[in-house]
C-alpha cells in the first residue's frame, strides 16, 4: 500500500453491493443524522453547499432585515460565495494566531442588528470555543450556522455523554463527500429544529432535476482513480507528476490535484440544483450504519494526531508552531495543521522526497472577496493560507511515516536558514 495523503473510507464491496441493493432506507440516514446532531429533523441533499444554498434562501426570506453574514476568513470560497450570490453583506471574523480559535472580542465588536448568522467552519474548532460561540451567538439572538464537513464524529464529553460536533449550531451542515468521513459520491444535507426550514427544504428540492448522471458518472471515475492511487506502482507515477507540476508551476495539472484553485466567482453550475443520487443514499447509509468502522477511524485518527503532536514538541523546530489541542476526541483532525516557515518551499522539498501534504488547506477568502477589509482581518486571513500546512493523517498512516515526516521536515530547516 503507498502512503497516499487521501484515504477513501467508502469500500469497493459497499460499493458494489449499493449498485444491486434495491433498499435506499433513506429514512435510515435522517436517524442517525439526528442522533449525532441531537436535532429534530434533518433534511438530506446532494451535497453540502447545495444544503447551504437553500438554508441562505429560507433566512433571507425568514428575516428579510437582517443580511448580514459572519464568516472566518481562511475558508472555502464557494461557502462564502453562496451567502454573496444571495445578497448577504459578508463580514470576517478574526482567529487567534496562536490558538486559532475565534476572537470574541473582535467579533462582538463587528456585529449589529442586521446580523442573522456566525457560520463556524469546524477546521481548527475547540470545545472551549464552540460552546462560547453558542453562548454568544444565544445572548446576542444571533443564529449560529455549524459546517460539521470534516469534523462528522467528533466529540467530547459533558455531564458523562458524548457531546457531537454538529450539536451545537442553529443549523449545522453535513458532507458526505468523497474524501470525508463518511464518503459518497456527493450528499449532505442540514440538520435543525425548525420544522417550517424542513417544510421550506422540501419544497424547494421538490423544483430540483434528478443528479446529473453525467456528473456521477465522472464522480465514479474519480473514486476509482482515488482507489487505485493506493497501489505503490500508480503512486509512483502519481508522485513524479505532481513532483514535476509543482517545479514547473504547471497550474492546469495542480489544479486538477487542488479542485478548490480552480474558484471563479460566477453562478453556481447546474448539478447543484439537483437532488440526492439513489447511489449516494445507499452508500452513506452503509457507512452510517457500520458504527464499528466509524469508531476505529476515529480512535486511529486520534492516536495519529497525539503521535504527530508529541513528535513536533519533542523535535523542537524552531520553524514549527503547533496550535493546542484541548480535545483529541473533538479537535481529531483529518489532517493534522502546523504552521511553518517557507510553506511553497517545504512543500516542495517534502514532495521531492515522496511526501504529499495538504498544501492549498483552506484559502484566503478575506482577499478574494473583500480587498478593503480592515488590515488586521487581511493579515490574519493571509496567516492561516500562508503559514498552515496539513499533514496526511488517516487509518493507513503508520507511525514510522510519521516519524519521517517529522525527520525531512527537520532535515528541511536545518539546511534552509
Amino acid at each position: 500500500m503507498s502512503n497516499f495523503r487521501i484515504n477513501i473510507y467508502l469500500s469497493l464491496i459497499v460499493f458494489f453491493k449499493s449498485l444491486v441493493n434495491p433498499d435506499i432506507k433513506e429514512k435510515k440516514i435522517e436517524v442517525l443524522i439526528k442522533k449525532n446532531s441531537e436535532k429534530k429533523y434533518f433534511v438530506l441533499t446532494s451535497q453540502l453547499r447545495v444544503s447551504f444554498l437553500i438554508l441562505l434562501k429560507y433566512l433571507k426570506k425568514k428575516f428579510p432585515n437582517k443580511n448580514e453574514i459572519i464568516f472566518q476568513p481562511f475558508n472555502l470560497p464557494e461557502m462564502v460565495n453562496i451567502a454573496v450570490k444571495n445578497k448577504y453583506k459578508i463580514k470576517f471574523k478574526k482567529l487567534n494566531t496562536r490558538t486559532a480559535q475565534p476572537d470574541l472580542k473582535y467579533l462582538n465588536s463587528i456585529i449589529n442588528k442586521k446580523t442573522v448568522a456566525i457560520v463556524i467552519t469546524n477546521i481548527f474548532t475547540s470545545p472551549t470555543s464552540i460552546i462560547l460561540i453558542k453562548n454568544f451567538c444565544k445572548k446576542k439572538k444571533i443564529l449560529l450556522i455549524e459546517d460539521n464537513a470534516i469534523y462528522f464524529d467528533n466529540f467530547f464529553i459533558r455531564n458523562k455523554k458524548r457531546k457531537f460536533s454538529g450539536s451545537f449550531g442553529d443549523y449545522t451542515l453535513y458532507s458526505f463527500n468523497i474524501m470525508k468521513n463518511i464518503s459518497s459520491f456527493f450528499g449532505g444535507g442540514v440538520a435543525s429544529n425548525d420544522n417550517q426550514f424542513k417544510f421550506f427544504a422540501e419544497k424547494e428540492l421538490l423544483k430540483y432535476d434528478n443528479f446529473h448522471k453525467l456528473i456521477l458518472f465522472k464522480q465514479i471515475i474519480i473514486f476509482f482513480f482515488l482507489k487505485i492511487l493506493k497501489l505503490n506502482f500508480f503512486y509512483y507515477f502519481f508522485l513524479k507528476i505532481l513532483k514535476y507540476s509543482h517545479s514547473k508551476k504547471l497550474v492546469s495539472i495542480l489544479k486538477i490535484v487542488y479542485p478548490s484553485m480552480k474558484f471563479k466567482k460566477i453562478n453556481f453550475p447546474n448539478y447543484y440544483f439537483t437532488r440526492i443520487s439513489d447511489i449516494s443514499k445507499k452508500t452513506t447509509i452503509s457507512q452510517l450504519q457500520n458504527l464499528d468502522a466509524r469508531k476505529k477511524n476515529h480512535l486511529i485518527r486520534k492516536n495519529n494526531n497525539i503521535f504527530y503532536f508529541k513528535l513536533f514538541k519533542n523535535l523542537k523546530i524552531k520553524q514549527i508552531k503547533l496550535f493546542p489541542i484541548d480535545n483529541y476526541d473533538f479537535q481529531n483532525f483529518m489532517d493534522f495543521p502546523i504552521v511553518v516557515q517557507k510553506k511553497i518551499q517545504l512543500n516542495n522539498y517534502l514532495l521531492f522526497h515522496g511526501i504529499e501534504t495538504k498544501y492549498i488547506f483552506y484559502h484566503d477568502c478575506a482577499k478574494i472577496f473583500d480587498r478593503k477589509s480592515k488590515k488586521e482581518i487581511l493579515s490574519n486571513s493571509s496567516f492561516f493560507s500562508d503559514k498552515v500546512i496539513g499533514l496526511p493523517n488517516h487509518i493507513n498512516i503508520s507511525q514510522n511515516y510519521m516519524k519521517r515526516i517529522g525527520r525531512k521536515v527537520q532535515e528541511f530547516y536545518e539546511t534552509n536558514h
